[in-house]
């Protein structure tokens, strides 16, 4: 897969549902994100539930495709049950991938009803006058390890992470990652605003380009760099509904991704 197909046409649409289970802990429902990451070039897709893969949907879903017939048709449909532990009971997922005027459109259904968009939630709570609950997220570099992997040096920094979403306590999490992972990140989240008006304004992710004359596992050139990608996380971290992306969350060590008090 080429560096653009990787990294610029990959769309991420999550889908912030509940699930009602009355005998789970005295709650009356349980939360669960639905995501489709989809290469809109290549076809490649898949589904994830709270930030995971589901086994079985990964797959292609181009502008034309075949349905479970066999026969090719304007788009697919994605449809499978699974059992979802936190609320104890099967589960079944319908997504549906529609081509559109240069893109495509995409619709969740989860027991037979339709799940909207976690942008369009926020849409309707803003024309309602209402104030969207976001999570507060503040992400520090704290430092960076090189280590040799098959012969090979590598670098790591630890991205040291807390979560707020009132009333609940803050969420603490801790992970070593490589630039190219936290390049990975970015673009998967820059993605899942394709629709919004807030892509203009996404952080830009500091640049890969090392000069011809730089040493990049010298103190001068991580120490540059350690502080580029603090200045990135401090600006992603207040970026609206940041705090609600699902593969974020994951990539930044909280536990499957879950976005704390979600729900609750």
């Amino acid at each position: 897969m080429s560096f653009f197909s990787r990294h610029f046409s990959t769309v991420s649409k999550t889908f912030p549902c509940s699930i009602s289970n009355p005998s789970y802990l005295g709650r009356r429902t349980v939360p669960m994100s639905v995501s489709i990451r989809h290469n809109v070039i290549t076809g490649s897709r898949q589904v994830l539930i709270d930030g995971q893969t589901v086994e079985g949907t990964k797959g292609y879903s181009g502008i034309i495709s075949s349905n479970s017939s066999g026969s090719l048709g304007l788009g697919s449909t994605i449809s499978f049950s699974f059992h979802h532990p936190p609320s104890k009971k099967d589960v079944h997922i319908e997504i549906r991938i529609k081509p559109s005027f240069l893109s495509f459109d995409y619709e969740c259904l989860v027991d037979n009803v339709y799940v909207q968009e976690e942008e369009w939630k926020v849409h309707q709570d803003l024309r309602l006058g209402l104030s969207p609950q976001t999570p507060t997220l503040n992400v520090k570099v704290s430092s960076y390890r090189i280590e040799v992997i098959n012969s090979e040096k590598k670098c790591f920094f630890n991205l040291t992470s807390t979560l707020t979403f009132p009333p609940s306590e803050p969420e603490n999490a801790s992970v070593w990652k490589s630039f190219s992972e936290q390049m990975d990140v970015a673009n998967i989240a820059k993605s899942s605003y394709k629709s919004s008006h807030l892509r203009g304004s996404f952080p830009g992710f500091p640049s890969r380009f090392v000069g011809l004359n730089e040493d990049q596992f010298s103190e001068e050139f991580l120490n540059k760099r350690k502080v580029e990608l603090e200045d990135f996380w401090r600006k992603l971290g207040g970026f609206p509904r940041i705090g609600g992306r699902f593969e974020v969350m994951r990539f930044l060590g909280f536990e499957k991704g879950r976005v704390a008090g979600a729900g609750a």
